[in-house]
């Protein structure tokens, strides 16, 4: 288990490292920790599963050991009448009860929250199913962003996704202050160039479809120009906030945050101010001319075959936590044997605190209630 632990620590570290390069989920180092320290849960899981579903005959050491267990005489009382009434006394305490002969006389088991005893090995195989759905979903996952404007299509089929987007109009909601409150896309869903479903998405409402989540994750505006001067023009598109080369001797670039714009000469600021639509800018022997202001999406779209298998990990890994927290396992033991004076018994529990309370209750028990119903003559 000491190995498990310091795979675990190593793979906390890349996971770490993998929050700045995501890449890492798919390196052999990544992979390689995972492996080992899946095989390394899956051999403590499947020795804790042994060992709980063995069928031992043997008396528990616990009823060997000097110090373990206590002791009871009950004189003139036959084993067969002891052992009635200590199996009726730990089912009044909510044990369930079996009794078996043993070399010494008969063994009598009492087991209370058994499931418990589960709790250990589904948060072992909890940890190795979101080892799994982790490293499944770094290798055969697929994501990609996408600026699409609006309208527009997006040909996600041409990245593997199994159908194409098409934006059919954006809206912002702002607050009073100017600042966005919420941004949401309409999109229809093309398989085959045919459409199939419309749907709305915002912030945290994405779409679902075949398996592939589509997010609302930002939105901007694109500049469409012109530059003319005397010998040459060209079009441009330009996001706002971003930088384009318009040339010149002076090398000059373009930054707009409409209606402002500035610009560049040499990488540093040369000129700035305010146009609108179709107003002509001048600019040295060039004019600047903003013909158009159109929206984009930005689309975060993403398939994760893993994440079955991440989910059904947490619930294990939550079923696993109320079993071991609040499910404690408890087992008494009763070993009872025929001596000239009477019946011998020895008894011990497996739980440290609650099981030594039920143990001294039920010593109580067979020691006030037996003496008075049970005798050898009887």
């Amino acid at each position: 288990m000491s190995l498990g632990i310091v795979l675990l620590i190593f793979l906390i570290g890349l996971s770490v490292i993998g929050t700045f390069n995501n890449k890492i989920f798919v390196s052999p180092w990544f992979l390689g920790v995972s492996g080992l320290l899946t095989l390394n849960l899956l051999g403590c899981t499947a020795e804790r599963t042994r060992r709980l579903w063995r069928k031992d005959s043997s008396i528990p050491a616990v009823l060997q050991t000097e110090g373990q267990y206590r002791s009871l005489t009950l004189p003139q009382c036959s084993p067969d009448r002891a052992v009635q009434a200590a199996m009726g006394e730990l089912k009044g305490l909510g044990f369930k009860v079996k009794v078996r002969p043993s070399d010494s006389g008969h063994l009598i088991t009492g087991q209370k929250n058994s499931w418990g005893t589960m709790g250990s090995p589904l948060l072992h195989l909890a940890l190795v199913l979101i080892i799994v759905g982790s490293v499944v979903g770094g290798l055969w996952g697929h994501r990609g962003y996408y600026e699409v404007e609006v309208p527009g299509t997006l040909k996600l089929t041409q990245d593997g996704f199994p159908f194409d987007l098409q934006v059919k109009k954006f809206n912002v909601e702002t607050y009073q202050d100017g600042s966005p409150k919420q941004y949401t896309s309409w999109l229809e869903v093309l398989t085959n160039n045919r459409p199939v479903i419309q749907r709305a998405i915002s912030v945290n409402h994405p779409l679902n479809y075949q398996g592939v989540k589509v997010y609302q994750t930002s939105y901007g505006y694109i500049l469409q120009g012109a530059v003319r001067d005397g010998q040459h023009s060209f079009d441009f598109k330009v996001q706002e906030g971003q930088r384009i080369f318009i040339g010149g001797p002076t090398k000059l670039e373009l930054e707009v945050q409409w209606p402002r714009y500035l610009v560049y000469s040499e990488g540093v600021p040369y000129t700035m101010g305010i146009a609108q639509l179709n107003e002509a800018v001048k600019l040295l022997n060039a004019e600047i001319v903003f013909t158009n202001r159109i929206p984009y999406t930005g689309l975060q779209v993403k398939t994760d075959p893993g994440l079955p298998i991440i989910w059904l990990g947490f619930i294990l890994l939550l079923v696993g936590l109320v079993l071991s927290l609040y499910m404690r396992p408890n087992t008494i033991w009763v070993l009872l044997a025929a001596r000239a004076e009477g019946t011998a018994i020895r008894l011990a529990a497996a739980h440290r605190v609650r099981g030594q309370e039920e143990a001294a209750q039920l010593m109580q028990k067979l020691g006030g209630i037996i003496p008075e119903e049970c005798s050898l003559n009887t």
